[in-house]
């Protein structure tokens, strides 16, 4: 997936404003925990509580945000990758493909419900049923799995206030595509716009969900240390359960600690079926 650079929010946080500044202004600068503080005005320790806290992400996370999207960019407007990688603040090939593989997600772009959104959405069929993906302009937005008339129901109950397109369309083939292919154990693309609302909590557990390998799990517990929470097992769960872009953000992958596969919002076997698929 890609991550998008956000422009600096309208924030009471006035460090996060500057440091965002900052950086966008010059991702290509090498950019330290001590030097992003002093940009902010503040320390490092207090910096990467009010990121977590406004963005729901790390400071560091954010400079990889901005260099991948300078390097895009570059790379689109038709310089060679190697000069693009360099250009871009990236110290290595390996740096930058390991960047472009890093969960990213940016601010929904519509109010609660769907509000001011106008969400199209087309569906096919998948090895474990079929699967739907809506989206707004910016990106993909939901991802289900059932027949379909349950999902254009379901669509609707997600976004009752959004104008929801009354046919498929077309245009949304490539995220159709890419969610058909997660659905088959296979890779997603590098660049995968996504246009999802969330909490910074929300965002930190989906974020994490990404990093867990293909045929590969990880029980709550090992999430909630994972974004440095042990204690928010149970809200970690809620996380899981409400990710919008299932299949994409990969909750299927986190089981109990006994290794039981839990529950999941398309059923259990759903899940267990996308597990073999991935194991093989």
């Amino acid at each position: 997936m890609m991550l998008h650079a956000v422009a600096p929010l309208s924030s009471p946080n006035n460090a996060v404003t500057s440091a965002c500044a900052a950086v966008l202004a010059r991702p290509d600068a090498p950019w330290t925990s001590a030097r992003l503080a002093r940009a902010a005005g503040t320390t490092p320790v207090r910096l990467q509580r009010a990121f977590r806290a406004v963005l729901g992400l790390s400071p560091r996370d954010y400079v990889v945000a901005c260099r991948r999207d300078r390097f895009f960019k570059t790379v689109k407007s038709g310089e060679r990758v190697t000069d693009a990688i360099y250009s871009a603040g990236f110290g290595s090939p390996s740096r930058v493909y390991d960047a472009i593989r890093l969960p990213g997600m940016t601010p929904a772009t519509y109010g609660r419900g769907g509000k001011g959104a106008t969400i199209q959405w087309l569906s096919g069929a998948s090895p474990i049923g079929h699967v739907m993906v809506a989206a707004t302009a910016r990106g993909l937005c939901f991802v289900q799995v059932g027949d379909d008339l349950t999902m254009q129901r379901s669509l609707r109950e997600e976004f009752p206030l959004a104008e929801i397109g009354e046919r498929p369309t077309r245009a949304l083939r490539p995220l159709l595509n890419a969610a058909l292919a997660a659905a088959s154990a296979k890779l997603l693309p590098a660049e995968l716009p996504i246009d999802i609302r969330g909490t910074a909590f929300q965002w930190r557990v989906w974020r994490a969900l990404t990093r867990i390998p293909r045929g590969q799990t990880r029980s709550y517990s090992d999430i909630a240390r994972a974004i440095g929470s042990p204690s928010s097992v149970r809200a970690v769960a809620r996380a899981c359960a409400t990710n919008p872009v299932t299949l994409v953000v990969p909750c299927h992958r986190v089981v109990r600690a006994d290794g039981d596969v839990a529950g999941y919002r398309w059923g259990t076997t759903v899940k267990k079926q996308l597990l073999r698929k991935e194991q093989r």
